[in-house]
């Protein structure tokens, strides 16, 4: 059987939107974008692995928005989106997948 891992994105920090936090932590109808986005493809039934890819300092946030949610443990960041795409490929390795969904959270 076919197996598919969603890669989430997650690991820039948002300057150009302000507001202190990095965008992706911030709620959205009182519900961190993160944790909305990480929800909708851990619930997918066509989507068998979540991992997202962060920014080293974001670890704690990251634990406190996926507390309860059944993804793998997150790779980090590189200095570009590309660098940021590799690492969380390396990190997904592992579990052989057919097919990988890249969302920019």
């Amino acid at each position: 059987m076919a197996s598919t891992v969603a890669l989430v994105l997650a690991g820039g920090r948002g300057t150009r939107a302000g507001g202190g936090i990095p965008k992706q932590y911030r709620p959205i109808a009182g519900v961190p974008l993160m944790r909305l986005t990480l929800e909708a493809f851990a619930s997918h039934p066509a989507v068998d692995t979540v991992c997202a890819v962060i920014h080293p300092d974001d670890r704690d946030c990251f634990a406190e928005v996926t507390a309860g949610l059944n993804i793998v443990e997150p790779a980090f960041g590189g200095d570009t989106r590309a660098a940021s795409s590799l690492n969380g490929l390396k990190n997904i390795e592992q579990f052989s997948p057919d097919r990988v969904l890249i969302q920019d959270a």
